[in-house]
C-alpha cells in the first residue's frame, strides 16, 4: 500500500469507522494557524482587482472532486454566450521553462501539466499556466482579450483575486473526517463554505455528506460520459468518435484524485473493470499500460494527453462532462451581469 492509499483510508473512513489520527494532532494545529493567518492576511490586503470576471472553482479538500469538468463546461457554457474565456492553472505536474506559460496542442504535460493541456484540447480556449495565477491572469487579458477568467483550482490561492468562487464537494467522500491536513484531507475548516458563491455536490450527496455540508449544497452536479476519444496519428489532436469500445471486459486506468469514481462510470456502461490505478498526476511510461494483448485500455482524457507519444490503436479516452441545474448558470448570468453593471 502506497503512503497516499495510506492516508486515504484514514482521511475518507467508512461511516461504521473512526480514524481522527490523533497524533497528528499538533501538525493539524500549525496547519490551521498558517492556513488561518494566510486567509486573514488575504482579507486584510487583498490583491489588485482585475477588470473581467474571475470564477475561481476549487474545493476545500485534497484531490479530485470534480473541478475541471466543471471548468470545462463553464468554459462552454461562456463562449456559447458570446463571452471569450480563458482559463488559469497552478499547472501540477509540470515544470516550464518560463511563466505564465502558453499551453498550446503542442506542449507537453511535462511542461504544461496534464490538466491544462487536457482543458486546451477539449474546450480550445487559450489556457495559461503559472505558479503566480494572477500573473497568468493578467497574461489572458492582455495577450488574449479575454474577458471572464475561469481558475481552475486556486481556492486558497489568494493572491489571485477573485469576483465570484464556487467550490465543489464530492457527493461519495465529502470532507472525509472533517480534519485538517495532515490530520486529515481539508485544506481549510468546513466554515469556508459559509464564504464561497456557490457549493456544487458531484453526484448524489451521501448520509455523511448531507451531515457534513447540509444546506450548504446548493447544486447537484452529475458528470456524464459525453465522447469517446483516440489520438490522432499527429498526437496533437483526438479524433472524436460516436461510439466506443464494446461493453465487457477492459483494464480502466486512472491516475486522478479518485479513481473509484471513474471505475465506477465504466461499470455503469458495461465493462468489466480491471482497476489500474495510479498516484494522481502519474506520468506513465508505455511499459506500465502493456496488458495482455488486444483487451480494450479506457482511460480519462487527463491521463490520455499523457500517453498520446505511445498511444495504441486498442486504446481509449473518456471524455465525460459535467450537466447542472438550470437554475446554476442563472446565477452565474447574474454576477457576470452585476459585475458588468458595476464597471
Amino acid at each position: 500500500m502506497s503512503l497516499e492509499d495510506w492516508f486515504n483510508k484514514r482521511w475518507y473512513p467508512e461511516e461504521r469507522q473512526e480514524s481522527t489520527l490523533p497524533l497528528l494532532a499538533p501538525l493539524e494545529s500549525l496547519y490551521g494557524f498558517v492556513s488561518g493567518n494566510r486567509r486573514n492576511a488575504s482579507l486584510n490586503n487583498p490583491p489588485a482587482a482585475l477588470p473581467v470576471p474571475v470564477i475561481v472553482v476549487g474545493n476545500i479538500t485534497v484531490g479530485g472532486a470534480g473541478k475541471t469538468p466543471l471548468v470545462a463546461e463553464l468554459a462552454r457554457w461562456l463562449r456559447e454566450r458570446g463571452r471569450n474565456p480563458g482559463i488559469v492553472s497552478r499547472g501540477y505536474g509540470g515544470r516550464a521553462r518560463q511563466y505564465p506559460y502558453q499551453v498550446t496542442a503542442q506542449s507537453h504535460p511535462l511542461e504544461s501539466g496534464d490538466e491544462p493541456l487536457m482543458l486546451h484540447l477539449v474546450t480550445g480556449l487559450p489556457v495559461m499556466v503559472s505558479p503566480n495565477r494572477a500573473e497568468a491572469a493578467r497574461a489572458l487579458v492582455d495577450y488574449h482579450q479575454c474577458d471572464v477568467i475561469l481558475s481552475d483550482d486556486g481556492l486558497q490561492h489568494y493572491s489571485l483575486w477573485r469576483s465570484f468562487e464556487i467550490c465543489v464537494v464530492d457527493g461519495h467522500r465529502g470532507l472525509g473526517n472533517g480534519r485538517l491536513l495532515p490530520r486529515g484531507p481539508l485544506r481549510e475548516p468546513t466554515e469556508r463554505l459559509r464564504t464561497v458563491d456557490l457549493v456544487v455536490v458531484n453526484g448524489e450527496p451521501e448520509g455523511r455528506v448531507k451531515q457534513q455540508c447540509g444546506d450548504f449544497l446548493e447544486f447537484q452536479m452529475t458528470l456524464e460520459p459525453a465522447s469517446w476519444h483516440q489520438f490522432n496519428l499527429d498526437q496533437t489532436s483526438t479524433l472524436k468518435l460516436t461510439s466506443g469500445p464494446e461493453p465487457g471486459p477492459c483494464h480502466g486506468v486512472a491516475a486522478i484524485g479518485n479513481p473509484g469514481r471513474f471505475f465506477r462510470e465504466l461499470r455503469q456502461l458495461g465493462f468489466r473493470v480491471t482497476e489500474q490505478a495510479f498516484a494522481d498526476h502519474h506520468q506513465f511510461t508505455q511499459q506500465e499500460l502493456q496488458f495482455d494483448g488486444e483487451t480494450p485500455v479506457i482511460m480519462t482524457m487527463k491521463d490520455a494527453v499523457k500517453c498520446r507519444d505511445f498511444w495504441q490503436s486498442h486504446w481509449w479516452a473518456l471524455e465525460v462532462r459535467a450537466r447542472l441545474p438550470d437554475v446554476f448558470y442563472q446565477r452565474i448570468h447574474h454576477h457576470l451581469q452585476q459585475f458588468s453593471d458595476n464597471e
